[in-house]
């Protein structure tokens, strides 16, 4: 299994699922920061700006949030987690979609074309 977690103090992980041609972009209000080895979203404005929650990505979860660009699907966020990462499509789309359910509960990434 991919570590593709989002460590999200004050909340527990989504049970959602979404669909393959499902397409994410990034919150605007949301940008990377390389602290101490480890990448963190800091929220610049808006409800998440009021740090009651630190956003924390692994390597995995990084390049993730780097390719959700509002045009590609999960099946392509997949693709590229498994052109770059040692792992089969199967487990790759299991911990991208339970990823990207985080990513939306946490209000750092919405849904811009829900897929069928």
């Amino acid at each position: 299994m991919l570590e593709t977690r989002v460590v999200i103090k004050g909340m527990t992980p989504s049970d959602s699922s979404v669909s393959s041609d499902t397409v994410y972009a990034r919150t605007p209000d949301i940008v990377p920061r390389q602290i101490a080895g480890d990448t963190i979203l800091v929220a610049v404005r808006g409800e998440l700006a009021k740090l009651e929650r630190i956003f924390v990505l692994n390597t995995v979860g990084e390049h993730i949030w780097e390719i959700l660009d509002g045009e590609k699907t999960v099946d392509d966020v997949v693709g590229g987690v498994c052109e770059v990462f040692d792992t089969d499509e199967a487990t790759a789309l299991a911990d991208v979609a339970e990823f990207l359910a985080d990513l939306e509960d946490a209000g750092l990434a919405t849904v811009v074309h829900p897929g069928t």
